[in-house]
């Protein structure tokens, strides 16, 4: 429990000094697209390269070959159940899109990849990055097709994310080695995800007024949905799978860190693109959080 509080400290101080400084120097707010832009064609991109290129051996898809199928029948599962809910949630469609996107996909990412890697090591990074590579491909298809209103198109499956996984797959299949060189720079690019996340949530949420995104009761039950009635559900899934032998035990972490995550910053960024307004995104982003720092550790305790 401490070691898990003590990673969750450390994010969240990079999460409010973002905010600090997006409330004390507004202006400098205009910058979180170039950070959001890093994050997503860079330094993200090399965490995910790094980690498969060293540990997505033969031997491991071997023994995990059933992660991606348990973790594509989740997917389906939760993009279905959202369906209902988002309609008992808002009746404006757009708000209902968000509210499906939020049910279906947590922050697994930005925030998921670095408390894994801190808590678990490598291996745990890898799993939680093969596990999630369905709600990868969803995020960029009908995620962003439902938070915008566009079309899904196979340009979009071939965006930074997907290349570093399928790149770092054949690395690390075929034995190869990165040089020296090369390897450092994909350490030192993997080691700024954490820290910029979180300073772009804090700075992307100072750019609204707290009283207005605090005051929303069902903002309040969506969170409950998504920090503890939803985590509930996946490892219930899970045990029950893991229990008839169709997936393995190590897959169980892997499937709570994802499911237990706060919501992320796509139902700002991608609104913002076409011009919807991105307030309610912001709202349940804040909220998650700010309620995460107690469920996480709760979570994450029964593994680590």
């Amino acid at each position: 429990m401490l070691t898990v509080l003590k990673q969750l400290f450390v994010l969240y101080i990079f999460l409010g000094l973002g905010f600090f400084f997006g409330r004390w120097k507004r202006a400098q707010t205009e910058h979180t697209g170039l950070l959001s832009f890093l994050l997503v064609h860079l330094f993200l991109p090399a965490k995910v390269f790094g980690t498969f290129s060293k540990n997505f051996t033969v031997d491991y898809l071997r023994y995990n070959y059933l992660t991606v199928l348990a973790s594509l029948t989740l997917l389906i599962l939760l993009a279905l159940l959202s369906m209902p809910l988002s309609r008992f949630l808002a009746k404006q469609p757009f708000e209902r899109n968000v509210y499906r996107y939020s049910l279906t996909i947590s922050n697994y990412a930005y925030m998921g990849y670095v408390l894994a890697e801190e808590l678990f090591g490598a291996r745990g990074l890898t799993d939680l990055i093969l596990f999630c590579i369905p709600f990868a491909i969803y995020t960029y298809t009908f995620g962003y097709a439902m938070l915008t209103g566009k079309g899904i198109s196979l340009r979009r499956l071939l965006n930074p994310m997907t290349v570093a996984i399928l790149c770092g797959m054949a690395v690390g299949l075929t034995g190869l080695s990165v040089p020296a060189l090369p390897a450092q720079v994909l350490s030192s690019a993997s080691a700024c995800v954490g820290p910029l996340s979180m300073l772009l949530t804090g700075m992307t949420l100072s750019t609204f007024a707290l009283r207005e995104l605090l005051c929303d009761g069902k903002a309040y039950v969506f969170s409950a949905l998504r920090l503890l009635i939803l985590p509930s559900a996946v490892l219930g899934f899970c045990l029950l799978l893991e229990r008839t032998g169709l997936l393995p035990a190590s897959v169980l972490p892997s499937a709570v860190m994802m499911a237990c995550m706060p919501c992320g910053l796509n139902t700002i960024v991608f609104p913002k693109l076409v011009g919807e307004d991105c307030k309610l995104g912001a709202r349940l982003a804040l909220i998650t959080h700010l309620f995460s720092c107690l469920t996480i550790p709760v979570w994450l305790s029964v593994f680590h």
